[in-house]
């Protein structure tokens, strides 16, 4: 599938099936800020095959915790960028500020508010900014659930609520079929709190733990906010 991506700067790039990554890194004590500078930088590096769109959050309750999607222009570039031995070193330099190996997860975009309209390529403008605050989560399906799941997510997801989020992609690791990745980011710290507390949302958000394989996975429910982003001016 051919697209136009010669968008400006702060535009979103995103379209069903898009290629992209979940990174979990975990900084070593003090290097935190660092870690957050180094992959701002290296992610503005003019690597023509590097990610379309992306964002680096850090997570409220551990700050030397990065969380970050990435989404490539296609398959081509995905297998490129990551096989490029020109990027060895700045990996290197953020393996170096690690605790541990990151965490990585290969996925594919499902749904999102920024999907690419393909009958008239039209996308919309930004809605992030830094310091903007926002959840990721992983949730598992019950085996041979992910269809319903990812389906009754996107229609939840476009349910009239004033407070919702604003920017929101659901992903689902190539790998696993019943895995659902979910980036949320909301208008403000006020709108976030009040839509995890709107007893109005609790029948949806039962139909989607309904669906959950909570009995043998925990998942994911992090808060983050905004650090750098490929959609915030100045990132």
């Amino acid at each position: 599938m051919s697209k136009d991506f010669s968008k400006e700067k702060n535009a979103k790039n995103l379209y069903k099936n898009q290629p992209g990554v979940v990174l979990r890194m975990v900084a070593k004590p003090g290097k935190g800020d660092e870690l957050f500078e180094l992959t701002t930088n290296l992610h503005n590096n003019g690597d023509s095959d590097g990610p379309v769109d992306w964002a680096i959050c850090r997570s409220d309750e551990e700050p030397d915790t990065l969380w970050a999607f990435e989404f490539y222009r296609d398959d081509e570039s995905f297998t490129r960028h990551y096989s490029n031995s020109a990027l060895d070193k700045g990996h290197e330099k953020v393996m170096n500020l690690l605790v541990d190996m990151p965490l990585r997860a290969d996925v594919h975009i499902i749904s999102s508010n920024y999907t690419i309209d393909t009958a008239t390529n039209a996308v919309n403008e930004k809605t992030l900014y830094k310091n903007q605050p926002g959840m990721v989560l992983k949730t598992y399906a019950k085996p041979g659930k992910g269809a319903d799941l990812f389906e009754l997510c996107t229609e939840l997801h476009y349910k009239d609520d004033p407070d919702g989020p604003v920017d929101w992609v659901l992903c689902q690791p190539n790998d696993e079929p019943d895995t659902m990745w979910a980036f949320e980011f909301y208008r403000d710290d006020e709108s976030f709190t009040r839509h995890y507390s709107n007893p109005a949302m609790d029948e949806g958000h039962q139909k989607v733990f309904d669906l959950c394989d909570v009995d043998t996975n925990i998942g994911v429910r992090e808060e983050i906010h905004i650090v750098s982003s490929s959609s915030v001016s100045g990132s």
